[in-house]
């Protein structure tokens, strides 16, 4: 009896320990770069959906689209029906690179049951040279493309959210940006620069971004862009071309005196009364150009006493760290900007954000009381600016960053020894600019 408790139970365990079946299949063997194939894993079950595991590809993509059961059979035990099912899942597959392409078996398991699938072989091919337009960035399939802006007006220097969208089979495969040589050549002279695509793959979609700023004011269109992909179904290209986008650009308007309108009193009311009410206007104006100017004395000594000290303080510091810069953190552009942008706060109290060479320089001067300085500043504004916003060469501009990184050292370190030789006067043996 003993015997025979131990052979049921090494049966049960046996029983439970039944492999899955696990079948893998697609249509046909040649897929091309960039084109979405459907991969189909069916396993047959009970009432429960085993869990997949899928491979990891070398030269693809594959991930999940959708799930689903179709029932083979029912069998009754007792009072007990149980009906067998095959579960399916849809994957989806996309081939980056060509040449052969081996997807690994797939792994099911359920409870103590597991089982996988035999490897699939494909060739994936590029598509067809013959008649590729310029405009073809990879993709395989219809698509979709449309341009927008945002926002939509905005000043000079301004940095606007410029985004090209694809949707569609066709946005898989994208993965070449499309060029924008005619949006560069716009009579606003943008500056533009490339930022992370924005994708999708169920459904599919993807949106190249790119930061533009303007730098001179104007109504300008953002040109359409042209953009190509293989339709495999028809057997050609096919190109579409997105919609121009209108983009206005204001200069900040400067304070006009002469634009200011003051109306001759009516002529009906008595010399008396107006004396009276020129006296009482004149007596105002005095109390309030008063208070003002006590506030503004005193926010002037305020910032001459605290701001500068801590201005000064922050330029030793920032020399420093350029000093032991070696090249391998920060871009040193973008930290000689940033560093501008926390001067002229801590020196003049102008408000953190973008900060064109003309306003850095304005603002070291004011400062510093040096218009040399200033103008140093306004330069080094002005080649940060080429740095960050033009296209580098190959060797990324490592010259072009080391000198940079040299200037704003040397610029740092007069800062914080008080500024040189400008306009100003002293207060109490020190010498400072007008507010």
């Amino acid at each position: 009896m003993i015997r025979i408790a131990i052979t049921l139970f090494l049966f049960s365990k046996i029983a439970q320990a039944e492999d899955l079946t696990v079948r893998m299949r697609t249509r046909g063997v040649r897929v091309l770069v960039g084109q979405g194939v459907d991969v189909f894993v069916d396993v047959p079950a009970r009432d429960r959906r085993p869990k997949l595991e899928l491979p990891t590809l070398r030269d693809a993509r594959m991930w999940p689209v959708e799930e689903s059961f179709r029932p083979m059979g029912m069998s009754a035990i007792g009072e007990t029906v149980a009906s067998d099912n095959v579960f399916s899942t849809r994957l989806r597959l996309v081939a980056t690179a060509p040449g052969r392409l081996d997807v690994p078996p797939v792994a099911a398991r359920l409870d103590e049951r597991s089982g996988r699938s035999a490897p699939l072989r494909l060739t994936a091919e590029n598509p067809p040279v013959a008649g590729r337009p310029p405009g073809f960035l990879g993709g395989v399939g219809d698509f979709d493309a449309w341009a927008e802006v945002e926002p939509a007006q905005a000043r000079v220097g301004q940095e606007v959210t410029y985004r090209i969208r694809i949707e569609g089979p066709g946005a898989w495969g994208m993965t070449t940006r499309p060029g924008l040589d005619r949006l560069r050549a716009l009579a606003v002279e943008p500056r533009v620069e490339d930022r992370p695509d924005e994708t999708t793959d169920e459904p599919p979609e993807r949106a190249f971004v790119y930061r533009v700023r303007p730098m001179k004011p104007g109504e300008v269109v953002l040109p359409p862009v042209s953009i190509a992909a293989f339709d495999p179904r028809i057997g050609r290209y096919i190109t579409r071309a997105t919609n121009g986008v209108p983009l206005k650009v204001v200069a900040v308007p400067a304070f006009d005196a002469g634009g200011l309108d003051y109306h001759p009193p009516s002529p009906g009311i008595s010399p008396w009364r107006l004396a009276a009410v020129v006296g009482l206007i004149v007596g105002v104006l005095a109390v309030l150009g008063l208070v003002a100017f006590r506030r503004r004395v005193a926010k002037w000594l305020r910032r001459r006493l605290v701001g500068g000290r801590g201005a000064r303080r922050y330029a030793g510091e920032a020399a420093r760290r350029f000093h032991k810069s070696d090249g391998s953190g920060d871009d040193p552009a973008q930290a000689a900007i940033d560093a501008l942008i926390e001067y002229a706060r801590l020196g003049v109290g102008r408000p953190p954000g973008a900060l064109t060479p003309e306003e850095a320089g304005a603002a070291v001067a004011g400062a510093s009381g040096s218009d040399e300085l200033g103008r140093r500043a306004a330069g080094l504004a002005a080649r940060c600016d080429r740095v960050l916003f033009a296209a580098r060469g190959p060797d990324g501009g490592r010259d072009e960053s080391d000198r940079l990184r040299r200037d704003a050292q040397e610029l740092f370190e007069a800062l914080g020894r008080g500024g040189g030789r400008g306009r100003g006067w002293r207060v109490s043996g020190r010498r400072t600019n007008a507010w």
